[in-house]
């Protein structure tokens, strides 16, 4: 008996969906055996090691001439940054207002949380340049708006908790320092390795994508096995459902309000294109490390549900940005 093969386009759209998809089995084998992902962790050292390794792969990978060239553009990054940490945080708070008291803990600081986070590390550079963006511009803002996120991210979670979120203990001095060392760090050790050897001469900086998807799968797999383990959801399924299902409308919506004001301001449709990639987009990379800085010591409980804003949002934008560079690409002339 012959299979019939898988038509190519439905093949290429799996894959360029594999993060997603291997997303959602290993959830689900976290939630099936999460004993396993608690001891592979190794009283958390593993998660540390995988966010350090994303750090230092982004800065080997990095090409500071091309950083510095995006510079000139700076009323783009203006308005990309905006959006990122001053728009998006605003519109969270005010939305959220009303249920603040009957949401679960742990969602309302997920949402806070990807509200307040930089844009993507790499994806926003990649769909950008794929569409006919500016990928010059997409990069100078993911490294300015995720290093600039180290301090600003915690700091605006930390106000936007201190006005009507859950009683959380936090140590603002011990979140810089752990960020610090988890994202800094590496980064620059990442960077200084790139400028002393020649090392885009090698597969190592092609590899880079590859690498820091499979660790952040990793953080994702074990966080939820911890959450898993503890009992976590308990009873609250049915109060996360509803205001996850907005995730994908809040995204369509923060799409057109970025393409509307880059459109406003008499933007080329490069700029234009470089705005939709960046400006909506929420990092999954560093918000990991934040979330875990805020809540391991004092609130561990919540870091599942805190951790489900990002990765719905993160599935979202990655399929949201698969399809609009599709439809970039077809209307480029």
């Amino acid at each position: 008996m012959n299979v019939a093969p898988i038509p190519s386009s439905i093949s290429n759209k799996l894959k360029s969906q594999w993060f997603s998809l291997t997303l959602i089995v290993l959830c689900m084998v976290a939630w099936a055996w999460p004993r396993l992902g608690i001891a592979l962790s190794l009283d958390d050292w593993t998660k540390r090691l995988a966010i350090c390794t994303i750090f230092f792969f982004s800065g080997l990978a990095l090409r500071t001439e091309e950083v510095v060239r995006g510079f000139s553009r700076w009323p783009v990054h203006l308005y990309i940054q905006s959006f990122c940490f001053l728009f998006l945080p605003l519109c969270c708070w005010l939305v959220l207002a009303p249920w603040r008291e009957t949401m679960p803990e742990g969602l309302l600081v997920g949402f806070y949380l990807l509200a307040v986070l930089p844009t993507t590390v790499t994806s926003c550079v990649v769909f950008s340049q794929l569409s006919g963006g500016v990928s010059s511009v997409a990069l100078f803002n993911a490294v300015v708006g995720n290093m600039a996120g180290v301090v600003l991210s915690p700091t605006l979670l930390i106000l936007m908790l201190g006005t009507g979120g859950p009683d959380i203990d936090l140590d603002p001095a011990a979140i810089f320092l752990k960020l610090c060392l988890l994202v800094v760090l590496p980064f620059v050790l990442g960077q200084v390795l790139h400028w002393i050897t020649n090392v885009e001469q090698t597969a190592w900086p092609r590899r880079a994508s590859l690498i820091n998807s499979c660790c952040l799968l990793t953080i994702v797999y074990l966080v939820f096995s911890r959450t898993f383990a503890a009992g976590g959801w308990g009873g609250q399924t049915a109060a996360i459902i509803w205001p996850l299902a907005v995730l994908a409308p809040a995204h369509g919506l923060a799409l057109g309000l970025a393409s509307l004001g880059a459109k406003a301001l008499g933007w080329s449709r490069a700029e234009r294109i470089t705005v939709l990639f960046c400006a909506p987009q929420k990092t999954l990379t560093l918000g990991v490390p934040l979330l875990a800085a805020c809540l391991e010591a004092n609130r561990p409980e919540l870091l599942g549900l805190a951790s489900l804003p990002m990765i719905v949002y993160h599935i979202t934008q990655l399929i949201a940005s698969g399809f609009l560079k599709d439809y970039l690409v077809r209307h480029a002339s």
